[in-house]
């Protein structure tokens, strides 16, 4: 996939490069049949540059890229495009059903986005980490609590990085080479975040990202990445998607970690000795 090799590529790329490289990320159906002297126009730029670019990533040439670029917006062409333009120019629609509709569509990109293979290497890092960081900030923090809250009742030494309380450095400090630390960040990236991860990463703690694209800032600054679709109706990020692979995660973790059972036995002994609930 082209974005793959871009993430790949970008630290190395030019400061040129990296604006082609997003350029092309954002690119519309459209753009992936152009020629190289349109795409060259398009981007304001020559197309020995395109062709330089290209070699950057390890195609032959242009046409090489563009066959990928073809792939990737392939799979970007989703019924949320339509709805946002049909939204934008028509009031009085059944808003309700078009959000289930974009969300079924962010479901079905998050899918796409992440093979099994990817997933279960996320699934063995988080069974073999000594311990576990998780941290998001704004909205991004729900989901990061969700994921540390069903992770914590089946395997131990999991803690949530909250800057609220003001612990956070005498939190990161605690974290090495065995750990993991699993960032949660979607537009508007948040510093806060990517600063942690950056950190943790300068101490050699395996780092993954859950983010929505591999050149984003945290995408950048992770060694694995999830990606997930989040658009909507509204400024808001959608966060079915990432809610979908916060389950797949805890299933794969549950399933395949032999200590799990225990610990949520463990977890379901303290929980029924203090009265938490109320079934």
């Amino acid at each position: 996939m082209l974005a793959e090799r871009i993430q790949k590529q970008f630290p190395s790329l030019t400061k040129q490069q990296k604006t082609i490289a997003q350029q092309f990320l954002s690119i519309d159906h459209e753009g992936a049949f152009f020629t190289i002297s349109q795409i060259a126009r398009q981007f304001k730029t020559s197309e020995s540059t395109i062709v330089r670019f290209a070699r950057a990533l390890g195609y032959k040439g242009y046409p090489d890229l563009q066959e990928d670029l073809r792939d990737d917006v392939r799979k970007k062409l989703s019924p949320p495009i339509a709805l946002r333009e049909s939204m934008a120019k028509e009031k009085g629609k059944d808003i309700y059903s078009d959000i289930f509709e974009i969300d079924q569509e962010n479901l079905r990109r998050t899918r796409e986005l992440n093979d099994n293979s990817v997933i279960d290497r996320v699934v063995r890092e988080i069974i073999r980490a000594r311990k576990i960081g998780f941290t998001g900030f704004r909205s991004a923090h729900s989901v990061a609590y969700l994921l540390y809250f069903f992770i914590g009742q089946v395997r131990k030494n999991c803690e949530l990085l909250d800057a609220s309380l003001g612990s956070l450095p005498n939190q990161i400090l605690n974290f090495g080479p065995q750990d993991l630390l699993i960032g949660v960040s979607l537009p508007r990236y948040s510093r806060q975040t990517l600063d942690i991860m950056k950190y943790a990463k300068g101490k050699k703690c395996k780092t993954i990202a859950i983010t929505d694209s591999p050149i984003s800032p945290l995408g950048q600054a992770a060694d694995l990445i999830l990606l997930v679709g989040h658009q909507s109706s509204t400024h808001f990020n959608s966060l079915v998607g990432v809610v979908a692979l916060v389950n797949c995660l805890v299933a794969g973790v549950s399933l395949q970690d032999r200590k799990s059972f225990e610990t949520l036995s463990l977890v379901n002994k303290v929980v029924s000795k203090w009265d938490y609930l109320i079934m």
